[in-house]
């Protein structure tokens, strides 16, 4: 009898030891992913934040561009300003690369993933329509412009003249990144 009592007081030790154990190792890996959800939030922040600069020196150089080039094209002044616009086009287009490198980093960090803070989500959600829209705006912006060249080739065609200007080039199209069937941005 006191065999048993000794057997069944190690068993019941044992068992407590082993809950308690299973209950620490839970408690430590719930503690292990909060802190790593809340790092995982700070890496979403600090990312949308570039991305933001980003997007905002995107808007600027496109205003730029249009205050100076796209926004009053002349046939008289297109040959002698088309160096400017197609530099000032490929530096528009880094900006864009620039953005995709910091889309590939937030859809990381957001794809299939829900945080506990509500403004995470929400820039983890706004991320694509934004970088649709820059896409989007860029593609529309060079095909506004290549036809301008167009209109400008045939006219100076129709003068008899040997002045030509080739199209810009970008491997850019229309996206719908966001996949809700609209392409925002797209000013066509």
């Amino acid at each position: 009898m006191n065999s048993r009592k000794l057997a069944l007081g190690i068993m019941t030790l044992s068992f407590i030891l082993i809950f308690s154990g299973s209950v620490a190792t839970f408690i430590l890996g719930l503690q292990k992913d909060r802190e790593e959800t809340y790092h995982r939030i700070y890496e979403v922040n600090d990312s949308f934040e570039i991305f933001s600069t980003n997007t905002s020196m995107f808007e600027m150089m496109r205003d730029e561009l249009y205050q100076n080039y796209l926004g009053n094209i002349y046939y008289e002044t297109m040959y002698q300003n088309h160096k400017k616009i197609e530099e000032g086009l490929s530096n528009y287009e880094h900006l864009v690369d620039e953005l995709s490198k910091n889309v590939l980093s937030l859809k990381d960090l957001c794809d299939n993933v829900y945080y506990p803070d509500g403004s995470v989500n929400s820039k983890c959600t706004n991320y694509k329509s934004i970088y649709e829209q820059v896409v989007n705006y860029f593609v529309s912006d060079i095909e506004l412009y290549n036809k301008n060249i167009d209109l400008y080739n045939e006219y100076e065609k129709s003068r008899g003249t040997l002045f030509r200007i080739r199209k810009y080039q970008t491997n850019k199209y229309f996206v719908d990144y966001n996949e809700d069937g609209l392409f925002d941005g797209c000013e066509e």
